[in-house]
């Protein structure tokens, strides 16, 4: 049974421009006050995740930073799953091979990975962390190049939420629509891509939704409501 909705925001819950999808926000609101938490999952920094999860009003714990930390809005604790110590070397590196390495304009104030615009292939960068023996990961999630420490993801995100409500990874959906929320899809019970997705994203899930964006969203979280056994308005 389905006790909680893992939710990505950019491409899933907003069109490509990265406007809010007003047709997600109707089915969000319902799946909570049925009391099933929705939670925000962003390679986004916190106060970006804090201020949607505010309009949204969804509940549940926030995956942010790519899987780098997890916030509980209720205590407002903040656990760190990442460290930038070993990505600021790894981004020295990469100044020397390329030169042109460009932050974006939230990257300095991360405290579990770095952003960089794409002016660098992903690729290009891991044949430079992986000849210079680096632990650490690129991931392209569209907007962004995310470097963060190996293992580090949205997967790993979701494993601790579970763990803050008290139930299994199989008891959490999760949906999202690029490659950076592939590990998180993976680990979920059940999974959504909405049309719009990437490739790698609709690969990793059990469902790919026939909408795009807040379409997908609503079509997908009246899945799980009816699974749940749920009447639909």
């Amino acid at each position: 049974m389905i006790r909680a909705i893992a939710l990505d925001i950019d491409g899933t819950i907003t069109h490509d421009n990265r406007q809010l999808d007003l047709r997600a926000v109707e089915p969000i609101r319902k799946a909570e006050e049925l009391g099933i938490p929705v939670c925000l999952a962003t390679g986004n920094v916190l106060c970006f995740a804090e201020t949607t999860a505010t309009l949204l009003g969804s509940s549940g714990p926030m995956i942010v930073e790519d899987g780098g930390i997890v916030f509980v809005q209720e205590t407002r604790r903040e656990y760190q799953l990442g460290s930038v110590e070993e990505v600021d070397r790894g981004i020295e590196v990469l100044k020397e091979a390329f030169g042109n390495i460009e932050h974006t304009k939230s990257s300095e104030g991360r405290s579990s990975e770095r952003t960089l615009e794409r002016t660098v292939s992903a690729e290009d960068i891991r044949k430079v962390f992986e000849e210079n023996k680096l632990n650490l990961e690129v991931v392209d999630s569209k907007y962004a190049l995310h470097i963060k420490e190996a293992g580090v993801n949205k997967g790993k995100g979701l494993e601790k939420v579970s763990s803050l409500l008290d139930c299994s990874v199989s008891e959490i959906a999760a949906m999202g629509d690029s490659n950076n929320d592939v590990a998180m899809l993976d680990k979920a019970g059940i999974s959504f891509a909405p049309a719009n997705a990437g490739r790698k994203a609709k690969e990793a899930c059990s469902h790919v939704t026939e909408g795009s964006h807040g379409a997908g969203v609503k079509e997908a979280i009246e899945k799980i409501l009816e699974d749940r056994g749920f009447e639909p308005d």
